[in-house]
């Protein structure tokens, strides 16, 4: 490239390079920040909750029922070992 500038036209201005401005120093290196917080919905507690519950074990389910229908299911010692349950709930 040619460093003649043609007639016609002006010469083209020079440019000279930026300076940044240098930062200002500062004393601490660290910076502050607040502390985060999470709030979780009822719905989200509960959904959690839900979550924390063992797995249904349909087989014993199945049992039970099957039981009840054949009626062999209710005896003279699971019904005192309910009301034994159930006093000591209430008390």
């Amino acid at each position: 490239m040619s460093d003649v500038t043609p007639i016609n036209r002006p010469a083209a201005p020079t440019l000279e390079p930026r300076v940044r401005p240098s930062k200002p120093e500062t004393s601490t290196t660290t910076a502050q920040r607040g502390e985060d917080q999470v709030e979780l919905s009822d719905s989200a507690q509960y959904l959690s909750k839900i979550a924390e519950l063992p797995d249904v074990r349909q087989e014993l389910i199945d049992r039970v029922k099957a039981s009840i229908a054949d009626g062999s299911y209710e005896t003279e010692e699971k019904t005192e070992a309910a009301i034994e349950n159930l006093i000591e709930d209430i008390l």
